[in-house]
């Protein structure tokens, strides 16, 4: 036995096919844009890949004020920096550890 299947049906059974296979190579994207916090700190100590900051409470995160190593985000282009100046920074989760994705020299 042998079954036709009508050229628009053909067309609506390939597009519905196709898009879950669209939607899970896109959801990767989306889930991947982890939310940034937005930090006020003192810069306490600085390497090549990391800074120590002593930053205010992070409520979002349940972090109290305290002292600790930031690394810095693939790429992220650095301004002039000092021990003990005061900055605004922002923080994400990028691969399993907070990472400063930004940050800013406060006047």
């Amino acid at each position: 036995m042998t079954f036709l299947i009508p050229a628009a049906l053909a067309g609506a059974l390939l597009v519905s096919a196709i898009s879950p296979v669209q939607a899970a190579d896109t959801a990767p994207a989306a889930a991947q844009s982890a939310p940034v916090y937005h930090v006020k700190g003192v810069i306490k100590a600085i390497s090549a890949n990391a800074l120590t900051l002593e930053h205010d409470a992070v409520p979002e995160l349940q972090w109290p004020p305290m002292t600790m190593p930031f690394a810095l985000a693939n790429g992220l282009a650095l301004p002039a920096i000092n021990v003990n100046e005061p900055v605004d920074f922002d923080v994400s989760l990028v691969d399993g550890r907070y990472v400063i994705t930004a940050l800013t020299v406060r006047h």
